[in-house]
């Protein structure tokens, strides 16, 4: 059935756009479901780590990718493309990424599969944190929330990914990278250099209280 929706709406598409006609409801439909079909095909590839609902896995330190923005999911796929990021010798898991999104058309995969993710229900996590929340709190809405928001909710205007519902431990190693200068030392990577700077910030408890109350905003 899906490979019936996905032929049926390319070939509508092809026919009306060659005609210059308007589509009608009913075509659209079948194209709307035919790319919907192809984003999840392409999403296939990311399964085995990213978890067939987007929900990531700890275990593989794969993030969560359900729910989060389209901007941003495009923007750090695009960056590991041409090598914004990933390509610190000591980033292995941002060059396995790297490799992997070089097989992504980005006006065409990139775009579909991103849109379909954001797209996914949130997901429920099971999280290992542990901190004191008061000052967790404290400490997240004075150097964290004007961006990525009071509830760690994303904000893409801001170009602030969502951080609620994300696994601590992959949050723990980002901030560690960007302080270090694994991620977000490249001269074309404004965001990612403005994060570099905020995470030098902070570090042990008072990070480890930060990222106590982002998961409990899950």
């Amino acid at each position: 059935m899906n490979s019936f929706l996905f032929f049926f709406g390319i070939f509508f598409r092809t026919l009306f756009q060659k005609a210059n006609f308007a589509l009608p409801a009913f075509c659209l439909f079948f194209i709307l479901s035919a790319s919907a079909t192809e984003a999840a095909a392409t999403y296939q590839q990311c399964i085995a780590c990213h978890g067939e609902q987007g929900q990531g896995n700890r275990q593989l330190k794969a993030p969560v990718l359900a729910g989060q923005s389209a901007k941003y999911l495009t923007r750090q796929l695009v960056n590991f493309k041409v090598g914004l990021r990933g390509s610190h010798e000591k980033d292995t898991l941002g060059k396995q990424m790297q490799v992997l999104s070089k097989q992504l058309v980005t006006n065409k995969d990139v775009t579909s599969v991103t849109a379909y993710l954001s797209k996914l229900p949130a997901v429920k996590i099971s999280q290992i944190s542990s901190g004191d929340l008061k000052n967790g709190s404290r400490y997240y809405q004075g150097k964290c929330g004007a961006c990525h928001g009071g509830q760690a909710q994303g904000n893409p205007a801001f170009n602030a990914p969502k951080l609620s519902g994300q696994h601590s431990d992959y949050l723990k190693r980002q901030m560690l990278n960007f302080s270090t200068g694994i991620r977000g030392t490249h001269s074309d990577d404004k965001l990612g250099r403005q994060m570099a700077m905020m995470a030098k910030t902070t570090s042990g408890k008072e990070l480890d209280d930060i990222l106590h109350f982002i998961a409990m905003q899950d």
